[in-house]
């Protein structure tokens, strides 16, 4: 939990430390254009509110809505899932008793095979053909 509080901060910290670098830009555009009969800042002021705005009621706006809220439904829902692949893992590992017997089943088959095909003579062998 404590790193989780922990980004947290670190995040708000870089969101409001890029939006003043961001303002201070603007401001310093705007103060340095008063004397320059071009519309630019103003139009880069516009999009700038635009953007932002955009991002508030985007999904960006949605993810920081829900941080602030510290609701905790994802992580039940995460627990829940990482509970179940856990149940599932271990039904895949299966019994090592069952194992080790479809081992030795397969070692059986596999020296039947290199007998059969050592044996040039054997009644199996014409059966392959």
């Amino acid at each position: 939990m404590r790193n989780r509080n922990f980004s947290r901060v670190l995040g708000f910290g870089l969101a409001l430390g890029f939006l003043g670098m961001g303002l201070a830009f603007l401001v310093g555009m705007t103060d340095e254009s008063r004397f320059v009969k071009n519309p630019t800042p103003v139009f880069a002021i516009i999009a700038a509110g635009v953007l932002f705005y955009a991002l508030l009621r985007g999904p960006i706006g949605r993810a920081v809505a829900r941080m602030l809220e510290d609701r905790d439904e994802g992580d039940d829902q995460l627990e829940a899932r990482v509970d179940q692949l856990e149940l599932h893992i271990q039904d895949l590992g299966g019994d090592p008793v069952r194992i080790a017997e479809l081992e030795e089943r397969l070692d059986f088959a596999e020296r039947l095979l290199a007998q059969r095909n050592a044996e040039p003579d054997s009644p199996l062998r014409g059966m392959q053909q």
